[in-house]
């Protein structure tokens, strides 16, 4: 997803974000999600209720956002979008939010053995967590050695020094665990869906 849709959704201007919002739906899988997206008046209710979510100085925890805006979203698109709640939140923030995705429960139950209740955003992320501690030490030693991979990799504008700087984010290094859950998860359920 583009640094610059990314930067628009951590700024509080509804009517640009309108189609950032729908691109980082649609990026992220989850636009499937909320029937009538197209609808101007269904895409203002999500970016609206993002912004009353981020300004919600009641809410101090990442769970707790995550949970006002799946139960926000929900009033109007009539399921539960937990993932897409919490994506949203992380492409506003970045830290202290975790991606919540099915694949990456899949891969945290079924390949490292951990049991919570599926649907909880706080266990998740505590779970996460714990699995990522455990990789972190791995994901940088990989990620130090993105300048050497330029020639598979995607087209990507940052310089060899921009892209070891990025590469140490916090941010950076926990995505990248958050795709490896992906894969992994998407093997263990027999997906093979790309992100």
């Amino acid at each position: 997803m583009g640094r610059k849709r990314v930067c628009a959704l951590q700024r509080n201007q509804v009517d640009s974000d309108r189609k950032d919002i729908r691109k980082a739906l649609s990026y992220f899988q989850v636009a499937r999600n909320f029937e009538g997206l197209k609808e101007a008046a269904n895409t203002a209710f999500i970016v609206q209720s993002l912004l009353e979510v981020r300004a919600d100085q009641a809410l101090s925890l990442p769970h707790e956002k995550v949970h006002k805006l799946v139960k926000t979203l929900e009033t109007r698109f009539k399921q539960s979008n937990l993932s897409a709640a919490s994506k949203l939140l992380w492409l506003s923030y970045r830290q202290p939010y975790i991606v919540y995705d099915n694949r990456a429960v899949t891969a945290l139950r079924d390949e490292f053995g951990h049991r919570f209740e599926e649907r909880d955003y706080s266990a998740y992320s505590r779970v996460w967590r714990e699995e990522y501690v455990i990789f972190e030490a791995s994901i940088r030693s990989a990620v130090e050695q993105l300048p050497k991979g330029r020639m598979f990799m995607r087209a990507c504008p940052l310089s060899d020094q921009e892209l070891v700087c990025r590469g140490k984010e916090t941010w950076f290094l926990e995505r990248v665990f958050d795709i490896f859950l992906w894969e992994i998860g998407g093997v263990t359920n027999g997906s093979d869906t790309t992100e």
